[in-house]
């Protein structure tokens, strides 16, 4: 490696440094070094010698890795402008060349390529890449501060020992103080980690470890947003808390919160890039220097952390912006983490509420239906994954005939199970209306509607009773599926005397109608879970479909009992491997 230093005498605070080196990732690591020593003996402060140091590492790193074949036998070469008011550093390198993005994007954590340049635009005030044939370069500029007093004219056409010795030890002082740093951070950052492990992401544990956070990287201020979490805590100087919400003060156009998270990219905020009086930060601290970094969890968005200091010209070094990146992103994976827990437990306690509400259901069902003579009764029950209101009844009356309660409570879980106790009491608590299930209707709705109404519920049902002796049945509706009544070698004839569903019409007035049964009919009550029943071509059922796949079975001269075995078998068959969204229920009457 080749080092050339000429001065400029026809330039004040000029100073020059040329570099050639091989494409070898050691020489670059030594580029960037000297480098950093050159710019010390300007001098530079700190805060500058650091990022030129990264900068260049990147640069002539990216200049070694991507050379072509041809180019890695040819020399990279650096140059160092150092001028009044700024520093220019020209790196020409032998690679296949790249378009250069208006601002590169930070890649993901799992990508290890791509954060060079990111950095690059980051530390830089200007950044161009010219592109060749034969060579490429690229330009990096950064303004300097002004030119340290005392410097005895001439003095920068040639920089004298002592210089470059107090150069030497400013470098190595600022090396150990950075190791320094770095090791409270990494122990901070494994400490951070233990306890995440160790506790939940309470508001509490979170302003902690933040204010942890502003002292490792000397901040004044934090905001931490949790995107559909109540947890909002800010702080400033530890001394002002604010409660703010992501909604909808994140949702201003001015909000650097809501463009990091949008762009998935952090969004600096400085003097010449002040926050906007729209900005919701800018109520908490008006002229400040930071970042807005998004915190993703496996791609999705768990919230934005800002961070920041009081004064505009002390911007973060990049260890500082990584320690602030690592704690975000750590804190997001246990939220994460914590949400997860919270779900499962959540679906745990509702799987636990279907089960006590399926186990209330099917209470509900008799154990055997009542027989009446010349008639046969079967029922069928069968409970989707998520439990509705559905159930069926009868009710005895003796030497005169049995009383069929079909309903679907409106809802699925626990409520809708709980009304449907509630009307099977109601409907055991009238013996005296089961021979007349208009009125009987009526009476229910009167009775429920109150509590209906006021869970903005309802109650489909429809009653029916048969009079065994005189070959005759009575059917009353409240917005229920028809009754379908059909014999063999016929055709399925609708029963749909309904009116309102219970719960809709405080004095709705229910009737009913008379129809004679005929040796070899079949009656059949059921709910809509059996109709709404698709395949796995989202196919419904349907009640044509119903009708149809009934009559084949009435044709067979099926007893009750039978037909309501061939139509579950149908049913089975027809909805095939794809779940049922809802329960299904139907009881067979049968004149023998």
């Amino acid at each position: 490696m080749t080092d050339v230093v000429t001065p400029h005498a026809n330039q004040v605070g000029s100073h020059f440094l040329s570099l050639d080196f091989e494409c070898d990732l050691r020489e670059s690591r030594e580029v960037s070094r000297c480098v950093r020593k050159f710019l010390a003996a300007v001098p530079l402060p700190e805060s500058d010698l650091h990022a030129w140091e990264l900068m260049v590492t990147e640069a002539a790193n990216n200049a070694t890795e991507y050379a072509t074949e041809a180019g890695r036998q040819q020399r990279n070469r650096l140059e160092v402008f150092c001028r009044e008011r700024e520093i220019e550093v020209r790196l020409t390198d032998h690679t296949a060349g790249f378009d250069m993005p208006a601002q590169a994007r930070l890649p993901s954590i799992e990508s290890e390529k791509g954060r060079g340049l990111y950095l690059i635009q980051s530390l830089a005030d200007e950044v161009e890449y010219l592109r060749g044939r034969a060579e490429n370069c690229m330009v990096i500029r950064k303004k300097r501060s002004a030119p340290a007093a005392g410097v005895p004219e001439g003095g920068e056409a040639a920089v004298d020992v002592g210089c470059r010795f107090l150069g030497d030890e400013q470098t190595l002082q600022a090396m150990t103080e950075e190791l320094a740093s770095c090791y409270e951070s990494l122990s901070a950052i494994f400490r951070f980690s233990s306890a995440l492990n160790q506790l939940q992401p309470t508001e509490e544990f979170t302003a902690t470890w933040m204010q942890e956070l502003l002292a490792i990287v000397e901040a004044d201020w934090y905001v931490l947003r949790l995107v559909e979490l109540r947890l909002s805590k800010t702080s400033l100087s530890g001394n002002l808390d604010f409660a703010l919400s992501l909604s909808p003060e994140a949702s201003s156009a001015g909000s650097v919160e809501l463009r990091a998270a949008r762009t998935r990219q952090d969004v600096w905020f400085d003097a010449s890039a002040p926050l906007m009086l729209v900005d919701p930060l800018s109520h908490l601290v008006r002229h400040s220097n930071g970042l807005a970094h998004p915190v993703f969890a496996e791609g999705v968005l768990i919230g934005v952390l800002a961070v920041g200091r009081l004064s505009t010209d002390a911007p973060f070094k990049a260890g500082q912006v990584n320690v602030i990146q690592t704690f975000a992103d750590f804190l997001g994976l246990q939220v994460s983490n914590a949400r997860f827990r919270s779900e499962h437990l959540q679906a745990k306690l509702t799987a636990r509420e279907l089960e006590i509400a399926s186990t209330l259901q099917r209470s509900l069902l008799p154990e055997r239906l009542p027989q009446m003579p010349g008639f046969g009764v079967a029922g069928y029950y069968r409970s989707a994954r998520h439990v509705g209101g559905d159930l069926y009844d009868a009710i005895a009356v003796d030497g005169q005939g049995v009383l069929f309660a079909i309903a679907d409570v409106m809802g699925k879980g626990v409520p809708a199970a709980m009304f449907a106790t509630i009307f099977r009491s109601y409907l055991h608590a009238r013996i005296d209306l089961v021979k007349q299930p208009g009125e009987f209707l009526t009476w229910l709705n009167h009775s429920l509607f109150s509590d209906l109404d006021r869970m903005e519920m309802f109650i489909t049902a429809q009653l029916v009773f048969v009079d065994p002796a005189a070959r005759r049945v009575q059917v009353a509706g409240a917005g229920h599926c028809p009754l379908l009544m059909t014999a063999p070698g016929g055709s399925p004839v609708e029963v749909a005397n309904t009116g309102f569903p219970l719960g809709i019409m405080p004095d709705t007035k229910y009737t009913e109608e008379v129809h004679d049964v005929l040796r070899d009919t079949r009656l059949v009550l059921f709910t809509d879970g059996v109709t709404d029943l698709e395949n796995a071509g989202n196919e419904m059922l349907g009640i044509e479909g119903l009708k149809h796949n009934l009559q084949l079975i009435v044709n067979r001269r099926c007893n009750a009992e039978r037909t309501v075995q061939e139509m579950a078998a149908m049913l089975q068959q027809f909805q095939g491997k794809k779940s049922a969204s809802d329960d299904q229920a139907f009881v067979v009457i049968g004149c023998e």
